[in-house]
């Protein structure tokens, strides 16, 4: 890692946010916040599938001088409660409960994989919750594609006798070069939990192989009036060039699809400045317009 990168990456981690906890019908959900509902917009950061809050640690907090920032994970994900099942819609409720618990008024959404296609879905049920959202590099399946794929399940239920093992063993989905070994390390770090019997990782082993996603996407994405950004890595075995100007092309309030060159789909591991950059450069209006 750069002197550079680490100056970003040092400043960001000095800046951590405040441990909150919203109530989606009786299953927690965490969150981490920056600020307060003060007048300033509010960016509220979605962590994608199996993720958790600390994907975005070195991300959301450089964004925190200008707004006021929230960071959440989805039920059955790092610190967050587990759920029974685990349906495409649940999540929105988690989504609202956090809206809800941190006073958030129609903030902008910005969420990776899994959690850019949940804002996708709360845009097209609940156009009053966000101003805007931005998607990075989000899957969305359509119906010509036929039925969706069935993966198995991810993660032991072997626990790791230390910490170190179970580091070893943290694989991104799908795995990609990586930027720094510190990005790597940190958020392997926060994704396990020390048990009576030895390491185990945080997310519910229960949850489906792949996120519960929409068969018809195009149907969820021809309701949505929010304005959404699209960001794509142009290496992402997620999202296609061809996939992501299908899901711009679907939404009548979407901008041209981003891509950021030699990204992967994992975006904030192998171009984090990049991904930073452009999110600066899509809420520069953003900021000013409160000042």
């Amino acid at each position: 890692m750069s002197e550079a990168t680490d100056s970003w990456f040092a400043r960001a981690l000095a800046n951590p946010g405040v441990a909150r906890s919203a109530d989606a019908d009786g299953t927690p959900i965490s969150y981490l916040e920056w600020g307060s509902a003060d007048g300033r917009p509010s960016l509220l950061f979605v962590a994608g599938y199996r993720a958790h809050v600390r994907w975005w640690d070195f991300i959301a907090p450089l964004f925190a001088e200008q707004f006021h920032v929230v960071v959440m994970e989805l039920s059955g994900m790092g610190d967050s409660g587990h759920r029974g099942n685990y349906p495409a819609e649940i999540f929105l409720k988690d989504i609202g409960a956090v809206i809800q618990h941190a006073n958030l008024l129609k903030p902008i959404g910005i969420g990776h994989s899994y959690g850019g296609s949940r804002l996708l879905r709360a845009c097209s049920d609940y156009p009053q919750w966000f101003k805007r959202v931005i998607v990075v590099d989000s899957y969305m399946h359509f119906a010509e594609q036929g039925p969706l794929p069935e993966y198995p399940r991810l993660g032991s239920r072997r626990p790791y006798a230390t910490a170190a093992a179970a580091r070893e063993r943290f694989r991104l989905s799908p795995e990609q070069p990586i930027a720094a070994a510190q990005i790597i390390d940190y958020v392997a770090a926060a994704s396990m939990r020390e048990t009576p019997d030895g390491w185990m990782w945080k997310f519910d082993l229960d949850l489906p192989g792949a996120g519960p996603t929409e068969l018809d996407g195009a149907a969820v994405l021809a309701r949505i009036e929010t304005p959404v950004n699209y960001i794509y890595g142009e290496r992402s075995l997620v999202v296609s060039a061809k996939r992501a100007r299908r899901i711009v092309d679907a939404i009548a309030s979407a901008g041209a699809a981003i891509e950021i060159p030699d990204a992967h789909h994992h975006i904030m591991f192998d171009q984090p400045v990049a991904l930073i950059g452009v999110l600066r450069a899509l809420l520069a209006n953003e900021f000013m317009e409160a000042v």
